[in-house]
């Protein structure tokens, strides 16, 4: 632009003008160019680009820190509350599977007609509750 001189500029402002009223661009991507990157993107990623550069157009670099460090504790949360379901689970699991085994153990005494084992089972279960 600098190397033009007034009349030159006029003149490519003119014919810009006239493309943007008429809407008769040379390309379909000055209609829109965030759908034309995201398509350029698109056909770059089914070629098997990994590491496609992404054009940077906000540039507001607080904010997008901001939003990295929530993004980041979210993931670690996330990943300490999985650790903590997948102890629990580990623990209580085993510890639901050994009640249910002895209800089982106490039925199968219950009908051997051996009460004496199925209450001391059952006083294991429950040993609050009056025998």
């Amino acid at each position: 632009m600098e190397s033009l001189s007034n009349w030159e500029e006029k003149a490519m402002f003119k014919e810009f003008m006239e493309d943007h009223n008429t809407a008769t661009f040379a390309s379909k991507k000055y209609y829109d160019l965030e759908a034309y990157h995201r398509r350029q993107l698109e056909k770059e990623m089914k070629k098997g680009f990994k590491n496609v550069p992404v054009e940077r157009t906000i540039f507001d670099d607080e904010e997008q820190r901001r939003i990295e460090l929530m993004k980041e504790r979210e993931r670690q949360k996330e990943a300490e509350v999985e650790a903590l379901k997948r102890s629990m689970q580990s623990g209580m699991a085993q510890a639901m599977k050994e009640q249910t085994r002895l209800r089982e153990e106490m039925m199968y005494q219950y009908k051997l007609g051996n009460s004496e084992a199925a209450a001391a089972i059952q006083k294991r279960l429950d040993p609050d509750a009056p025998v």
